[in-house]
């Protein structure tokens, strides 16, 4: 009997060594995600002080109404919620359009459409860094000029605001956080609504990557924002009439005067040399638009894209946080802990 109880004990005491780790492992993690959430709250602030010539007062991006010649100052308020100073790199750019149909503000390499008449980039002269001291905002004056000739429909570009890398992090190799931030700058000159109007300018196969894909370049080569636009690609063999692959993208956005890639995937299957047909058709603002081009694949570029291609492998889950894995392993265990000594004390009673 004795020995049953120091049996007892010694489970006891387990459980509650168990339960001790248990606590220390949850205020660890506690610490680890309130850390993280911290990190995402800190940096800097942009805001732009609204003009009398903005027309949506409710926004929080420059939406000017302007003529031409017109000389403006624009100023944006950068705030620094953190503790050191911080140094703000500004750069001016024009919209383009991502090859996920999104419109973006950010420095862009060999994007700007050939159709783009006035680009934004030249219009508006920003200093190309401040310095803000800790704890405090620093008012920032933009200086913006239009040209003598009048321009139809809508001009947009964007400034991005981000962090100065600190240079002791740079050469210790060390990833520093970088906090960016794009303020948009609509601008317009009249009411004249231009309609947007899309064309297919090229078909190709490439590396996508590292899966194959086929990819139609689509332009809106007007000088008009386009919103909730619908693309849909079939590919066929170029006398065929069963579609081979099919992509279809909805609630797709462009830019004035951009182009995009769409792509249609491969699903992993390999590519054959041959000629082909692309189809598609684009759906916006109560227009439809249809697109056919046939293309070839030669057998040297179907083998080199072949030979970069990442090979199919089984469906798997998507990216594990394994701290949570870790947790919710704990927990079961403390579960089954509670109940075992649940079950003992019982015995014991009925002893």
């Amino acid at each position: 009997m004795h020995v049953c109880v120091d049996g007892a004990t010694q489970k006891m005491k387990k459980s509650i060594w168990i339960v001790g780790l248990l606590g220390w492992v949850m205020v660890l993690f506690s610490g680890m995600w309130q850390q993280s959430a911290q990190a995402a709250g800190e940096g800097f602030t942009v805001k732009a002080e609204l003009p009398e010539n903005q027309r949506d007062t409710s926004a929080s991006y420059f939406d000017l109404r302007v003529s031409p010649n017109q000389a403006q100052t624009l100023n944006v308020v950068i705030q620094n919620r953190q503790a050191d100073p911080v140094t703000v790199l500004i750069k001016v750019n024009p919209a383009f359009t991502n090859d996920n149909g999104v419109v973006e503000y950010g420095e862009q390499v060999g994007r700007t459409d050939a159709s783009l008449k006035v680009n934004f980039k030249t219009l508006l002269k920003a200093p190309t860094e401040v310095t803000i001291p800790a704890l405090s905002q620093q008012t920032v004056p933009l200086q913006l000029k239009l040209p003598a000739q009048a321009f139809a429909g809508t001009v947009l570009g964007g400034l991005q605001f981000m962090a100065k890398p600190d240079e002791k992090a740079t050469t210790s190799g060390a990833v520093a956080n970088r906090y960016v931030y794009a303020l948009g700058v609509v601008l317009t000159e009249s009411d004249q609504v231009v309609p947007p109007n899309l064309r297919l300018r090229e078909v190709k196969a490439v590396s996508d990557h590292g899966h194959n894909a086929i990819q139609a370049n689509i332009q809106n080569f007007e000088p008009a924002m386009l919103k909730d636009l619908t693309v849909e690609g079939k590919i066929f063999e170029a006398d065929g009439s069963k579609a081979l692959y099919q992509t279809h993208k909805q609630q797709l956005k462009m830019a004035p005067n951009s182009n995009f890639n769409f792509k249609v995937d491969l699903n992993d299957e390999p590519l054959k040399p041959g000629k082909y047909r692309f189809e598609g058709v684009a759906k916006a603002a109560g227009r439809t638009w249809h697109f056919k081009k046939t293309f070839v694949v030669a057998q040297k570029e179907a083998a080199d894209l072949n030979a970069a291609a990442v090979k199919k492998v089984p469906a798997q889950a998507n990216a594990i946080d394994w701290r949570l894995l870790i947790l919710a392993g704990l927990v079961v265990l403390l579960t089954i802990n509670v109940i075992a000594f649940k079950r003992y004390a019982r015995h014991q009673r009925g002893a």
